[in-house]
């Protein structure tokens, strides 16, 4: 279906028209281009329930309940990381990330996926706009009315 196979010996798969996207997206900047191919070979699920790349061991600290985060597919990761510096390497103009910043690309989609963008937004949006929505009706009607009264004056 127009896959394009990011490296020969890992089994990871994007299409033709998101590899498009990613390219044209990233302004030659090899961090930018693996954030695509992470939001297009990981699911937000995979993210999201993910303690991303397993490095830090704080799980404990913070006494999370549920279900035990899994570090994200090795296979995955090795292969994105991999491609990155292939493509930086082949590609002179590309910006080639340090290992650094690679791992700090990972880490942020997994915090970005976490903040879910949906719910927890969607709350607290929901709260001020309530609040919001009060007040300004009544600072409405206080107006209206001294419109009113200045009028008939």
């Amino acid at each position: 279906q127009g896959s394009k196979q990011l490296l020969n010996n890992y089994p990871v798969y994007i299409t033709s028209k998101q590899w498009d996207e990613a390219v044209n997206s990233s302004k030659k900047d090899g961090r930018r281009l693996l954030r695509y191919l992470i939001r297009f070979v990981f699911t937000t699920d995979e993210l999201k329930y993910s303690c991303g790349l397993g490095k830090r061991k704080r799980s404990v600290q913070s006494g999370e309940t549920g279900p035990e985060r899994r570090p994200l597919d090795p296979v995955k990761v090795t292969c994105l990381r991999e491609f990155i510096r292939m493509h930086c390497t082949s590609n002179p103009d590309w910006w080639m990330p340090s290992e650094e910043q690679i791992n700090k690309v990972f880490s942020d989609a997994v915090g970005h996926a976490r903040q879910g963008r949906a719910v927890g937004t969607f709350l607290h949006n929901g709260n001020s706009y309530y609040e919001g929505a009060e007040h300004a009706g009544s600072q409405d009607e206080v107006f209206n009315r001294g419109m009113q009264d200045g009028s008939g004056d």
